[in-house]
């Protein structure tokens, strides 16, 4: 039996201040304090100056034999930068592509260490931004349109949708998803001239990925849980989601909980995967894909297995919730 009036409101109400709480705890608790934790860097031949920056700024220093390697390993997502000892003067390489905020920490870090050594230093951008995403966060915003059409896709089709079967829900998902992904390129891509044309079947192949994942795990949620599925989606893919993706403040200058599980939520296994097909050729791509894939999966397999529970009144309800909730992403 389901509590109405007084008691229901109650309820209702302890909702959503909990669900505010948890909005402050993730995203406050996430980005108001961001600092560097063993940030992967790679450093060519002998110098003071990369000892003298990880005193102040937490490193893991990987060393290269020659700056060739240093590039290489860059472009292939195993450091974020580089720094090369030279006879003729340092060099700082950085890729703002992977982060501008982690580029320009960076640049500060090792520009304030080679003054007080009285050392020349000369930076070089490898990955620049283009003008379209200047701000860098072009590849997070994206995913986050695609996560919360995914869910929202799930939700309103349940409350709108009538009683369908298993298949030709899943079946509904992936062609909104596929849409969905369209209309995300088109308008980021050639519309806004956010991101490059040039990936233009590669990116929507990806975001209808996400998308999808997001709304076979959110369907998978909804049939076992109800309504609760559906605020389980809103708390974990968003509210903690967003923040831990990396998508504003690099993933190495989070804290620990945000740092460990923001990779494998789908905000973060998407924005990382988006970001370097854009910008790094698709380097280190496979982890996040295959995390992605198992959210579609393992929504796919709970949806095909559970007859979808419907409560009578509860789905309208349920979508305005998930509308409301978009509004603050």
């Amino acid at each position: 039996m389901r509590p109405s009036g007084a008691p229901a409101l109650a309820l209702a109400l302890g909702i959503v201040l909990a669900v505010q709480a948890a909005f402050v705890l993730s995203y406050v608790g996430a980005l108001h304090h961001p600092a560097p934790h063993r940030v992967p860097f790679g450093v060519v031949g002998d110098s003071p100056l990369p000892v003298a920056v990880a005193k102040q700024f937490s490193l893991k220093i990987v060393p290269y034999p020659n700056e060739a390697q240093a590039r290489t390993a860059i472009d292939l997502r195993k450091v974020d930068g580089a720094f090369v000892a030279a006879s003729t003067g340092a060099k700082l390489i950085v890729a703002p592509a992977g982060s501008p905020a982690l580029a320009s920490a960076l640049d500060a870090a090792f520009a304030g260490a080679a003054a007080a050594l009285g050392q020349k230093l000369t930076v070089v951008q490898v990955h620049p931004l283009p003008p379209g995403d200047g701000g860098g966060n072009v590849s997070f915003l994206v995913v986050m349109s695609l996560i919360v059409g995914g869910y929202l896709a799930s939700t309103v089709g349940l409350a709108f949708g009538g009683a369908s079967t298993r298949r030709y829900r899943l079946a509904s998902l992936a062609v909104a998803a596929v849409a969905g992904a369209l209309l995300t390129d088109t308008f980021a891509g050639p519309v806004l001239g956010a991101i490059p044309t040039s990936k233009f079947l590669a990116l929507w192949g990806l975001f209808a990925l996400v998308m999808m994942a997001v709304a076979f795990s959110t369907a998978a949620l909804q049939s076992l849980l109800g309504a609760a599925g559906t605020l389980i989606v809103i708390v974990v893919f968003v509210i903690i989601g967003a923040p831990a993706s990396g998508g504003t403040v690099p993933s190495a200058f989070l804290p620990g909980f945000w740092r460990t599980f923001g990779p494998y939520l789908p905000a973060g296994a998407g924005t990382t995967a988006v970001r370097n097909t854009i910008y790094f050729d698709g380097n280190d791509v496979t982890a996040s894909l295959l995390i992605l894939a198992a959210y579609l999966v393992a929504g796919a397999a709970v949806v095909a297995a559970v007859r979808t529970r419907r409560a009578p009144g509860g789905s309208a309800a349920e979508a305005e919730a998930s509308a409301a909730a978009a509004v603050v992403v």
